[in-house]
């Protein structure tokens, strides 16, 4: 009976769009130097009225129509495609994963690569798309184009520079956001980014603390600029805990924990993210031998990481899930955050926030702000609240320069 009825629904018809052309970069080379040449005694011209020719000029001649459905995807027989999976991108190179489990190298349509820079939602890891076999162009070797990308359910960006977007994954379901407690040292400011990027993106944030097994030699952590909040790195776990959010204590060296993280990656697809050093590459060696993932030594003069993960890519594991191992940063800017809105993102702010005395309250410096007198009292914590007023101000400061 569904399927008399889907037959007898009318069907929608196609959308048509414009697109930009591909530009073309190059000097015009002039052609009105007829008097030049006529001083120099060039004994031939070319009759200008036998070789005028019109230019098209306007918006009209640098686009072009295209068909697209409801989600603006392109219109293409889909009977021909292919179904994949991204796995890792290289330049202008996606490297997709079929049904069968084979690996294509596959460009991008320009058309669809235009639609996606206007939305500025490149083709990324995790990418569910459909391609087009073009193995018989180039001797059998498995090489096909991305016709379409499919919608995504969730994400993780950040910006970068030119403010611009930056999506490092598409379509996990949890952010393991890892840390180290030395080596380098614990950044609990960073964690705080990592949970709102998350939560923006429809993910849900785990935190894994790693090098467990250098714990005695942390020193006391200051997280205040302007007047010194000492803490250790168990006191910053703690503090996470009472949040609510999942904590896990790691270490490659001593097994710590390795248990307990195979348990929270099974059958899940994980985005694992965190500074160069924490030890990303070498916990997923000892999660699943055999992978023997590139890793090098902290340096000893700054305690910063050396890059050695230079790119995304999509790694099952044999234990059930998929872990997307990602290149380690230095900073994590957020993207597409309004600062009205990061109230939202620190949980413990949101039973306080009805109680403002103004609606638009920004918690910093209002009269009769309860987020504030709820800092004064010890509800929430003061760690905490410093951490929302650095993000506000860099979120104005960036919605300010744009």
């Amino acid at each position: 009976m569904r399927g008399r009825i889907d037959a007898m629904a009318p069907r929608r018809r196609p959308k048509k769009v414009r697109v930009d052309f591909r530009q073309n970069r190059q000097v015009r080379r002039r052609q009105d130097d007829w008097t030049q040449r006529y001083r120099a005694g060039e004994p031939d011209l070319i009759d200008t009225e036998a070789v005028e020719s019109v230019r098209a000029k306007g918006e009209l001649s640098r686009r072009r129509t295209i068909l697209v459905d409801e989600a603006d995807r392109p219109l293409v027989d889909e009977a021909l495609w292919r179904p994949g999976l991204v796995t890792k991108v290289h330049g202008l190179f996606c490297y997709v994963r079929d049904s069968a489990g084979q690996t294509w190298e596959c460009t991008v349509r320009r058309v669809v690569r235009t639609l996606l820079i206007q939305t500025r939602t490149p083709v990324t890891v995790g990418d569910r798309v459909w391609f087009s076999d073009h193995s018989e162009e180039v001797g059998g070797r498995p090489v096909g184009v991305i016709e379409r990308v499919e919608p995504r359910t969730s994400r993780l960006s950040r910006q970068v520079r030119g403010c611009r977007e930056q999506t490092i994954v598409a379509n996990a379901d949890q952010l393991l956001a890892l840390v180290s407690v030395a080596q380098p040292r614990l950044t609990p400011h960073l964690l705080d980014r990592f949970i709102v990027a998350a939560l923006k993106g429809g993910l849900r944030p785990v935190l894994c603390f790693n090098k467990m097994d250098l714990l005695d030699d942390v020193p006391v952590i200051e997280t205040r600029e302007d007047r010194p909040l000492r803490m250790t790195a168990m006191d910053v776990i703690a503090e996470f805990q009472r949040l609510g959010y999942r904590c896990l204590c790691t270490s490659a060296v001593t097994g710590q924990g390795l248990d307990e993280l195979r348990e929270v990656l099974r059958d899940h697809t994980t985005v694992l993210s965190g500074q160069s050093g924490v030890g990303k590459s070498t916990l997923l060696n000892a999660l699943q031998p055999g992978l023997n993932l590139p890793t090098r030594p902290v340096s000893r003069e700054n305690e910063k990481g050396r890059h050695t993960t230079t790119l995304a890519e999509l790694i099952p594991l044999d234990f059930g899930g998929y872990v997307v191992d990602t290149p380690g940063i230095r900073a994590f800017e957020l993207w597409a955050v309004q600062p009205g809105e990061l109230e939202a993102y620190f949980q413990e702010f949101v039973p306080h926030v009805p109680q403002c005395r103004f609606k638009s309250c920004t918690h910093r410096q209002e009269e009769g702000c309860a987020v504030v007198a709820a800092v004064e009292r010890g509800a929430i914590s003061e760690r905490r609240y410093y951490s929302y007023l650095k993000m506000f101000s860099e979120l104005q400061a960036a919605g300010d320069s744009r």
